[in-house]
């Protein structure tokens, strides 16, 4: 399935709403975006995740997170690791401000904890210990996986941050919300119906996707020590 493109989904939601004005179709096109962020922030869905570098400096004890902050979900969890000598998965530790404040540690050494924070005016990733020339010569880069904020659409040819299959979820609840708004209560609610089968259809894709029963979490809250255990996305805290 091909799926929609961004003017697929604003000129069929002006369409069914009986209004194709060019000035009812700018509203429109902000309520779509309103709804692929609200989609977002349901759940831990697979495809939101991404994983990059983060290159590290000898005796430099904080990155700055500007490549990465421009595609995360601030409000989402991450997690830092680098593979270790036999190539496992060490995971670092993550700390909120509090812990912070105990956990820093100015000698040079192989990281075991960060604490990501925005006090300098932008994303800055802390590490304790400093990292070591002999550390950055092993293990450098680490690798962060986090969550990407929803892509805005304003090209005509966009494609949105959903699954392909699934493209038409934006296009019913954006019909639900404009209906509302319309005062079309009974459209309003024959779109909501349409929007919630095809939401419980994309929930279950997510939760067989890998052939066996998988729970999805709902967003996690800010919780420095992680939602669930090691090896799983864990928060930061600002």
């Amino acid at each position: 399935m091909a799926g929609y493109v961004f003017s697929d989904i604003y000129g069929s939601c002006s369409k069914d709403c009986g209004d194709t004005t060019s000035s009812f179709i700018t509203e429109i096109k902000k309520k779509i975006n309103d709804v692929g962020r609200s989609l977002f922030q349901r759940m831990d869905y697979s495809w939101k995740k991404r994983t990059a570098d983060l290159t590290l400096v000898a005796s430099q004890s904080y990155l700055n997170m500007a490549d990465v902050a421009a595609l995360w979900e601030e409000l989402s969890p991450v997690i830092i690791y680098y593979r270790g000598s036999a190539n496992e998965r060490v995971v670092l530790e993550a700390y909120d401000d509090e812990e912070w404040q105990d956990e820093q540690d100015d000698d040079e050494g192989d990281p075991y904890g960060y604490h990501i924070t925005k006090v300098s005016g932008a994303w800055r990733v802390n590490f304790t210990p400093v990292p070591s020339a002999n550390f950055v010569s092993n293990y450098n880069p680490l690798k962060i996986e986090y969550q990407k904020m929803w892509t805005e659409l304003s090209d005509p040819a966009a494609v949105p941050d959903l699954s392909t299959s699934h493209h038409q979820l934006l296009l019913y609840r954006t019909n639900e919300i404009v209906s509302i708004i319309m005062g079309d209560t009974e459209s309003a609610i024959a779109w909501k119906a349409e929007a919630d089968k095809e939401q419980g259809l994309l929930n279950k894709k997510q939760v067989n996707r890998l052939g066996r029963p998988h729970k999805v979490y709902p967003s996690a809250h800010l919780n420095a020590r992680g939602p669930r255990g090691a090896g799983h996305f864990r928060d930061y805290n600002r």
